[in-house]
């Protein structure tokens, strides 16, 4: 594969085969870490969504209950609909009888537990841009190592020391694309995990005081 540069002295070709063959080992681990991280953007924009967090109907229909005071209606309720709010409605009605405090406790308890999987999505994002450039730049030392160290005091080992300094610096421009990506996804991941968790935290403040009402 082949990629055509057009400059104002010059055309070059850049073979992409000749490129990965250079340092496969890194071309294909940092590969692996772009293809993680999209997987891991797309699995959570698809799972962490407010409709699915904080469904609209179950939140009418514990409101009700709560406000007829069936408590062992709203506990079988929250059982049969699960979800995040299901959780936190469940466990607040648990412990409803020890006091306000210790109820409000154990749903930030409950609420921290739940809400951890999904904040760790977050940080193997962040992990995936912090080590992709340092593989990269690994790739490039490797490189220019084996050019330094192969190379003969000669007009061909010149150019041929430059073409492999060349290839070498490949993997670090790789390696930081694949983590400017990590960090976009981290970003846009990060805006929609911070707004679900915010309406969460709303609508369990909301159905709490319900709970707490005599």
């Amino acid at each position: 594969m082949f990629i055509l540069f057009a400059t104002t002295q010059s055309m070059h070709l850049i073979d992409f085969k000749k490129v990965f063959v250079s340092s496969p080992l890194i071309y294909s681990f940092l590969s692996l870490l772009s293809i993680s991280a999209l997987a891991i953007w797309i699995y959570s924009l698809a799972t962490i969504r407010a409709k699915d967090i904080v469904p609209q109907t179950f939140c009418k229909d514990i409101k009700a209950i709560l406000q007829a005071r069936e408590f062992t209606t709203a506990l079988n309720y929250c059982q049969k609909r699960p979800s995040l709010l299901a959780s936190l409605i469940h466990v607040g009605i648990q412990t409803r009888n020890f006091g306000p405090q210790v109820m409000v406790d154990a749903i930030k308890a409950e609420g921290k537990r739940i809400s951890t999987p999904l904040w760790q999505r977050l940080s193997l994002l962040n992990d995936i841009a912090v080590v992709a450039p340092m593989i990269g730049l690994l790739g490039t030392v490797i490189g220019m190592f084996y050019a330094f160290y192969d190379v003969n005091r000669s007009v061909e080992s010149i150019n041929t020391l430059f073409d492999g300094l060349g290839i070498a610096v490949g993997t670090t421009v790789f390696g930081l694309i694949v983590a400017i990506l990590a960090m976009l996804f981290s970003t846009t991941l990060k805006y929609r995990l911070i707004k679900t968790m915010s309406h969460l935290e709303n609508e369990s403040l909301n159905l709490s005081t319900l709970i707490l009402t005599e």
